[in-house]
């Protein structure tokens, strides 16, 4: 959002972090390039254009008299760009209250907020960052240091203008006559035009080829006389081309993990840079060919914001006090804080360490509810907002959210206690306080990453199950309400969500995994799943090669190529090499067991499965301990992980849209190592 009058550009969603930015309001173009002159210069401009009003018959009369007096009439027609020198000296010799010599001041000033009040805010103008001082910012540059300082104009008409040098501007003495030159359609000296051509700035900067370039003259007279009647109607255009652009289907919210304190003092360790750098990857993602395969219809893009929520607490004051007179027995007069029981020794660590981890066991603390109120009101305000900027998206889109180390922990004690179905609909007065209690949105899908929510869940004595009523897409309705198959509101790990994803790196040493506190035997009976790698060394290339031309499929345990294809294709060409379960195995096994773990595993997940690995670099140089150190900050930079998000947060809903290569296996033995429900199961 831009500031006005002072053009400076500030995120919307989250307090700046050095990502203010100023903003230039351009009026003058170069013609051939579409890129805005400087302020100052287009402001000369501007005041000679309004001088001369080349917008009138009167300047075509004058003009065309130029042409047939010649030369000589050409002179009298080319407006100088800066100011005459004579001129100059003149305001040079105004003297100030204190004697000195007062710089001159433009006819236009650059300023912001002086600009702004040039010719109703049409003027050109750039942002600024420090504070305006009128007697510098405004000031015109001195003849040394002006761009085009010795330069004329010539006004074509009332779009067109030619900046001339000394060499090419009209002069009897040498015959010259650029302006008769001008009127044939030469170029002469440096072509500017006022406003901006949006179908010159694409011919120029995005390579459109000739067959395009008809399509797009088309499509702008078509605009045009769209333009000319919604100008009779009184409709917004910016509006109607916003709307006609479509809006973003999916919004991905981002919930941060222990050390954002830390950020408060080490800018660079903020994790709003992570996540711009993380958009960034996703939506170049989504450009490519594999992933667009596997979109669903009508799928148009996808947000990803930051939930900073710990910058919003402060836990130096130790525990809470009671009414009690014995209690309070028990404590100081005035109490103490933090930094009254911090040794004075090795200052620097000690405040890294209180920063970073001290998180973890304020979050088991009494501390919890206010961490957890925190982190759900930053999501709803940064939700309204959305809301508020793309309207109709709390009818139409979809909400995932993305936990990392901590932030997971919490979204899972929150999802539990989540409604099974938000109230709709949403009230965005501005006057409204978001909700601290629970998301004013419904999740779509939930991604774990570097998680510590299964040791969460063995503290309380919980596990992963379905919510009673949660009637997702491609879920048979009795297993929604099966009573040895879905939990109640309320219950730790009972998630109202679609789909829960775990993602872990194999060195990450605080993530833990998720599929056992669904059922361990049935987490036991599961081949380890991997992030599909979809980029492979020439060795391993050469292998998987070789492999295949020996009758070998490639190798299965990550670090392949991976093809995208989905669960209903695979369904189409059953697997003929598929082993019967034996007599002994019929008689041993508990089906019932494996079924009731089976619906609870899909309804938490279309694969069937909740935990997979990222792919690790192997091979024989890798020192486990030494990837642990960077291990759990590693998930913003991981391109299978983005592609993975970008698929399952695209693609179609329901069990049968799942890809072939992300779906629960069993382990080979076990009833013939098939996928779990792919129809041979």
């Amino acid at each position: 959002m831009v500031s006005l009058p002072v053009l400076q550009m500030k995120p919307i969603y989250w307090s700046p972090v050095n990502d203010i930015a100023t903003v230039v309001r351009a009026t003058w173009f170069y013609r051939d390039t579409m890129i805005p002159l400087p302020p100052l210069i287009a402001n000369q401009l501007e005041a000679g254009y309004r001088e001369l009003r080349p917008w009138t018959e009167t300047w075509s009369d004058e003009l065309r008299s130029a042409l047939d007096v010649g030369a000589v009439g050409e002179e009298k027609v080319t407006h100088r760009l800066w100011p005459e020198p004579h001129n100059e000296q003149k305001q040079r010799s105004s003297k100030s209250k204190d004697g000195q010599s007062l710089p001159p001041e433009p006819q236009i000033s650059s300023d912001p907020f002086c600009a702004a009040r040039c010719f109703s805010g049409e003027a050109a103008a750039e942002g600024k960052l420090e504070p305006v001082h009128e007697e510098t910012d405004t000031a015109m540059p001195a003849p040394e240091h002006r761009q085009y300082g010795n330069y004329h104009v010539i006004y074509k008409n009332e779009t067109e203008a030619f900046l001339l040098k000394p060499s090419q501007q009209p002069s009897a003495y040498y015959s010259r006559r650029p302006i008769a030159k001008i009127m044939k359609g030469v170029t002469v000296g440096v072509p500017v035009v006022r406003g901006f051509d949006r179908g010159a700035w694409e011919r120029v900067h995005e390579g459109r080829k000739g067959g395009q370039q008809v399509v797009k003259q088309q499509q702008q007279q078509q605009q045009t006389r769209q333009e000319q009647r919604e100008n009779r109607e009184g409709v917004c255009l910016g509006c109607q081309q916003e709307t006609e652009r479509g809006q973003v289907t999916d919004l991905v919210l981002i919930a941060h993990g222990i050390g954002q304190k830390f950020a408060e003092r080490v800018e660079s360790f903020h994790f709003t840079h992570a996540v711009n750098a993380f958009r960034r990857m996703m939506n170049v993602e989504l450009e490519t060919p594999a992933v667009k395969s596997v979109l669903r219809p009508g799928q148009n893009g996808i947000m990803v914001l930051p939930v900073n929520w710990r910058h919003l607490l402060s836990f130096e004051d130790g525990g809470p006090t009671t009414d009690s007179e014995e209690d309070k027995a028990t404590y100081a007069p005035d109490g103490f804080g933090l930094k009254d029981i911090e040794p004075g020794t090795i200052p620097a660590v000690r405040s890294m360490i209180s920063d970073v981890m001290f998180d973890i066991p304020f979050y088991m603390s009494h501390h919890k509810p206010k961490m957890i109120a925190a982190l759900v009101g930053e999501a709803n305000r940064v939700y309204r907002l959305w809301c508020g900027n793309n309207p109709g998206f709390a009818e139409r889109g979809r909400v995932h959210l993305i936990g990392h180390s901590l932030g997971s922990a919490m979204a899972v004690e929150v999802l539990s206690k989540q409604p099974t179905k938000v109230p709709r609909p949403l009230d965005l007065s501005l006057g409204v306080v978001p909700d601290t209690k629970f998301f004013e949105f419904d999740t779509t899908n939930l991604f774990l990453l570097g998680s510590p929510a299964a040791f969460f869940l063995l503290l309380e004595r919980g596990g992963l199950i379905p919510r009673r009523g949660r009637m997702k897409p491609g879920a048979e309705a009795a297993d929604t309400v099966a009573k040895d198959v879905v939990g109640e509101l309320g219950m730790f790990g009972c998630i109202a969500v679609d789909n829960i994803y775990n993602i872990l790196a194999k060195e990450d040493p605080i993530a833990y995994l998720l599929n056992g506190t669904i059922d361990p035997v049935y987490a036991a009976s599961l081949k380890t799943a991997y992030v599909p790698s979809f980029s492979t060394g020439f060795f391993k290339s050469m292998g998987d090669a070789l492999r295949g031309m020996a009758g070998v499929g490639p190798s299965s345990s990550g670090g392949a190529t991976t093809t995208l294809t989905t669960a209903g294709d695979q369904q189409k060409k059953p697997s003929m090499m598929m082993r019967l379960p034996s007599q002994l195995e019929l008689e041993v096994h508990d089906f019932t067991r494996e079924d009731i773990a089976e619906k609870k595993a899909f309804l938490l997940n279309d694969n069937g499965q909740i935990d997979y690995y990222l792919q690790s670099g192997g091979g024989p140089l890798e020192i486990q301990y030494l990837n642990m150190l960077s291990a759990h900050t590693s998930y913003w930079t991981n391109l299978d992980l983005i592609r993975f998000l970008c698929i399952e947060v695209g693609r179609r809903p329901g069990r049968e849209n799942t890809l072939a290569a992300m779906r629960a296996v069993k382990l080979k033995g076990r009833f013939g190592g098939v996928q779990v429900g792919g129809g041979a199961g």
